[in-house]
């Protein structure tokens, strides 16, 4: 009887060791974000979030990694929209600290966006990425506008 008890907890065990579909998502991020690097294996990169959007999901966070120079660019923020189908589209990675600070907020329009009714499990039409891409666009110009106020006045 020990000896099936052992056996069982042995098989539990080993069965619980595969990784997570959280896991498998930031593994999928990390993978989909390092193909737009110059030296995609000095990138250290932290996930912040991801939410559904349309049919696909976007991701949000930090990236770290080597320019052409071989130095540290400094950490940036990034976006990635990934579609259903599990294509990567080109990820929004800032290139100054100015729109680094600015990404954040762009990822916290975008994760409320998308709890708005109907924004979930859907393909993209054109009426609903017209409405997403007014209201965006007036979001990043008053956003645009408020950080090169405030980098003024520093």
């Amino acid at each position: 009887m020990k000896k099936c008890a052992l056996l069982a907890a042995m098989v539990l065990t080993v069965a619980g060791c595969g990784p997570t579909d959280h896991e498998k998502q930031i593994a999928r991020v990390e993978a989909g974000l390092k193909e737009h690097l110059k030296d995609p294996d000095s990138a250290k990169i932290v996930v912040t979030d991801v939410f559904p959007m349309f049919d696909g999901e976007v991701a949000c966070g930090t990236v770290n990694s080597k320019n052409s120079f071989g130095g540290y660019t400094g950490e940036m923020t990034f976006i990635l929209p990934m579609a259903a189908n599990g294509t990567m589209w080109s990820p929004s990675i800032a290139d100054s600290e100015l729109l680094s600070s600015m990404l954040p907020d762009d990822c916290a329009f975008m994760k409320a966006y998308a709890q708005r009714p109907g924004m979930v499990g859907v393909p993209a039409g054109l009426e609903q990425l017209t409405a997403f891409s007014r209201e965006y666009k007036a979001f990043a110009a008053k956003s645009v506008s408020e950080a090169l106020e405030k980098q003024r006045r520093q």
